[in-house]
């Protein structure tokens, strides 16, 4: 998944617009190789061609027709999105109740509550971290207003909405043997290595579980050294030689920079992992927690878009 700066996306739109790279750059304010550098850094992060370059017609690509129709969308959403949140009264207070995973909780909300609060320094948010089944469940008995988690839990109470993906890494101790090991080893090593593992309930576990399952790996037959309700003591207790896992690479990247610990390459990726916001169904939210969740849908529009082709919003 390609990470993709909002700047980007409206230049590319001025640019395809006024089928001008000159003129893009007279409106935007900006130096013609500026522009220029966007565009090329836009067609590099998505790994393909946007614009077909002449220096007697702008032509776009398919792949550019359809990146213009889905930045359009993009940047209203999020036009419509920041006059939400501007015209929600000045004086805002209250208190959002939220309940969400470990990984929401420790590595995705912190920044963007950060955001959030500088527009409205007066709302108090009560951050309660527990595992996603938990969530799930406090949510459906009206515990908290809303809740972000790392799977969907069946439960006809609620109601998810996805608003980013990662994927998940294996980590192991930082040794050499660990980095030599090929992908056609992988199952063998999950089944002979002492292997950390997360609590029952965990979003996290149970995506690697099926992951587990489809290599032919029994995870009730995993050589498990711990148990472990929080991601960061997981990568601690690795980096300390307590055995492999399977974890957020988000989490896992601070670490891996370090060399506390390192990744198992693989042939075959682990699933993408979901993030989602939990509400409970048919229930109404309080006004400033729906110009919240409105924040959130707008804060990974702008910052995060599939990679082409079907860029999925």
């Amino acid at each position: 998944m390609n990470k993709l700066d909002f700047r980007q996306l409206k230049v590319y739109v001025k640019v395809y617009e006024l089928k001008s790279f000159s003129r893009a750059a007279e409106e935007l304010f900006l130096s013609q190789p500026s522009v220029s550098a966007y565009i090329s850094s836009l067609e590099r992060d998505l790994e393909a061609q946007l614009i077909y370059r002449s220096t007697k017609e702008f032509l776009p690509t398919e792949t550019g027709e359809m990146l213009y129709e889905h930045a359009k969308d993009i940047l209203a959403l999020c036009d419509k999105t920041i006059s939400s949140v501007k015209n929600f009264s000045d004086d805002s207070t209250g208190i959002i109740n939220i309940l969400a995973s470990s990984v929401p909780a420790q590595y995705i909300l912190p920044e963007m509550l950060g955001a959030f609060h500088r527009l409205y320094p007066d709302i108090t948010f009560n951050l309660e971290q527990m595992d996603t089944a938990d969530v799930v469940k406090s949510i459906s008995a009206h515990k908290g207003e809303i809740g972000f988690v790392g799977a969907k839990i069946e439960n006809s109470k609620c109601v998810y909405e996805n608003f980013m993906s990662e994927k998940l890494i294996i980590i192991a101790p930082y040794e050499e043997r660990f980095r030599k090991i090929s992908s056609k080893d992988i199952p063998n090593l999950l089944r002979n290595e002492y292997f950390v593992m997360r609590e029952a309930g965990s979003g996290t576990r149970l995506e690697y579980e099926e992951f587990l399952w489809e290599l032919g790996v029994n995870p009730d037959k995993l050589k498990v050294s711990a148990h472990f309700s929080n991601t960061q003591s997981i990568i601690h207790a690795v980096a300390g030689g307590l055995g492999i896992s399977i974890v957020s690479e988000l989490a896992a990247k601070y670490y891996l920079s370090q060399n506390m610990v390192t990744t198992i390459a693989l042939d075959y990726p682990l699933p993408e992992r979901d993030f989602y916001i939990v509400l409970k169904k048919n229930y109404p939210i309080a006004p400033i927690t729906d110009v919240f969740v409105k924040f959130v849908r707008s804060h990974f529009m702008r910052y995060t878009i599939q990679h082409v082709p079907g860029i999925e919003v």
